[in-house]
């Protein structure tokens, strides 16, 4: 009897020590996703900038491109997966 409790307490301590891996890796990582966040608003506020200086009669685009893009994108994979690639053409053209 004794033996089942010290099993269960070790397979708690086991999962605890996993969980407590992920928090740590998730943790470390937040930080970096956030700010890779505001680099994208930021890339689009100055996408944005650019469009409305230049054709300011499609200024209307900044804001339904990227719209319609994620919701395409949200519902098929293949066009993420195509638009993900195509702004990293994008970013390294700029």
């Amino acid at each position: 009897m004794g033996d089942e409790n010290a099993e269960k307490a070790d397979s708690t301590g086991r999962v605890d020590s996993w969980f407590i891996r992920v928090q740590e890796y998730i943790t470390k990582k937040i930080g970096a996703f956030v700010a890779f966040l505001f680099l994208l608003v930021a890339l689009g506020a100055f996408t944005a900038l650019m469009v409305m200086q230049r054709w300011p009669e499609y200024a209307m685009f900044t804001v339904i491109v990227p719209g319609a893009a994620g919701i395409l994108s949200y519902y098929n994979r293949s066009v993420a997966i195509i638009l993900f690639a195509l702004l990293l053409v994008f970013a390294f053209l700029i």
